[in-house]
């Protein structure tokens, strides 16, 4: 699959968030880069990333709205129902930090925390008040990912202090 034309398909949508596109390419290439994707399991992945933050700004825009939008996009691009549905799915509870959660969902999960550890997001997150970095370390599912996070956030506390 070449995800371009997902992302093609979802960028309208994606304008309309905070961090936008770029939040989202950002998320994929962490998942890309620092997670063992089977390949049975990518097109979900990665569809699932694309469409995660679709619904718009607030969590609750893309809980609400999210699934119809990344339905309608997939459907386009011939994606079946089932598909379809696990990616609303995952995109309905992205925030969510369930218990037992598909691979696919921590794949994202993961991402999405670790991207807030990022040179571009980092600051974002760091100027709010009592903005608690460990705890956002603790709810990351993965052990190889919550080592990494916890390396970004002393590179992005070493470099602020520099």
């Amino acid at each position: 699959m070449n995800y371009e034309t997902v992302f093609a398909l979802a960028e309208p949508y994606l304008k309309r968030n905070d961090f936008g596109m770029p939040h989202t390419r950002r998320v994929f290439d962490l998942a890309k880069k620092n997670f063992e994707i089977p390949q049975e399991l990518e097109e979900l992945v990665f569809c699932s990333i694309i469409m995660h933050d679709i619904g718009g700004s607030t969590i609750q825009k893309q809980y609400e709205d999210g699934p119809a939008i990344a339905a309608s996009i997939l459907q386009k691009l011939g994606y079946d129902k089932s598909f379809v549905d696990e990616v609303c799915e995952i995109v309905r509870t992205h925030h969510d930090h369930s218990n037992n959660p598909s691979l696919a969902f921590r794949i994202l999960y993961d991402s999405d925390k670790l991207v807030m550890f990022s040179t571009e997001e980092f600051p974002h997150y760091n100027s709010k008040p009592n903005f608690n970095w460990n705890q956002i370390v603790d709810l990351i599912y993965s052990e190889h990912a919550r080592d990494l996070a916890k390396k970004l956030l002393q590179r992005r506390i070493t470099e602020k202090t520099n």
